[in-house]
Formats: structure tokens, C-alpha cells, sequence
């Protein structure tokens, strides 16, 4: 695995910019107001078309960059929910169907596997690629409640 770099004191990069073995940044966002709670935001670099894009927000440092670890050794995983004793699906996911949840107007999405592909025939669906360029960003089980096993 490539190492972290510290650039400063809430910046640290995995690899070094600009070369094969760069793979993303987590970066520390404060509140101007001093009452907003810190957070950092973890960000991807996809080698293929050279494009970063958001992939976690989290409450520490460690946690913003075991997202980035974890993307980088497994990739994107199904979100559905087997059951209580497996968790979510293991297998990697292909495509996010996505759609409008009217009530609150805002886009409510899902990542799927083969396998799930056909749930919610309804909505609409996009390669995870397209998604990504589409709105800059995808985060791994945003919308789930229950955590994975």
C-alpha cells in the first residue's frame, strides 16, 4: 500500500501527486463559527480518467483515511441487506440506480451487484462511473441504516 503524506496539519495525501502510485486525499473541514463539529472529507483519484471525486466524510482523520484504504482494497460493494446474520451483500457492485424521493426532494440512490441489479425497476440506473461524473461523488452506504458485517 502506498504511504500517507502529510502535506499540513489537515491534509494527508496517499501517494504523491501526479504519479502512478497517488490514490486520493482526506482533508479537515472546520465550521467558520467554531460551533460546527470537525469533519473530514475523504476523496478518490481515479488513475483512468484522472478525475478526484468525494467518496466519505467522517468524524476523524483515521476514519477518513480507512474509507480511502478500504475503496482502494474492495472497491464499491452492493448495498442490499440480506439479513441480520449476513449484513449487506459482499459482492461488488456495477450500478447505482437512483431517483427523487419527492417528499423531501432529494435524490435517494443505492449501489447494486448483478445479482440485486433488478430491484427498484422503477428508478432510474447508471454505471457507478456515470454517477461519479455526473455529481462529483458517491459515499459507500449513505442512505443505509444498519452497519455492515
Amino acid at each position: 500500500m502506498t504511504k500517507w503524506i502529510e502535506k499540513y496539519n489537515g491534509l494527508s495525501m496517499l501517494g504523491v501527486e501526479r504519479t502512478r502510485d497517488y490514490r486520493g486525499y482526506v482533508v479537515r473541514v472546520q465550521g467558520t463559527e467554531g460551533d460546527l463539529p470537525e469533519r473530514w472529507f475523504t476523496y478518490a483519484y481515479d488513475q483512468e480518467d484522472r478525475h478526484t471525486y468525494w467518496i466519505g466524510m467522517t468524524n476523524s482523520e483515521d476514519d477518513a483515511k480507512a474509507v480511502l484504504e478500504r475503496m482502494l482494497s474492495e472497491g464499491w460493494l452492493c448495498e442490499v441487506y440480506v439479513s441480520e446474520h449476513a449484513g449487506h451483500c459482499k459482492e461488488q457492485a456495477v450500478l447505482v440506480k437512483h431517483t427523487w424521493y419527492e417528499r423531501k426532494s432529494e435524490r435517494l440512490r443505492t449501489l447494486l451487484c448483478e445479482r440485486h441489479g433488478h430491484i427498484f425497476p422503477e428508478w432510474e440506473d447508471m454505471t457507478i462511473r456515470e454517477y461519479v461524473n455526473t455529481y462529483n461523488g458517491l459515499e459507500q452506504d449513505a442512505p443505509i441504516l444498519g452497519k455492515r458485517l
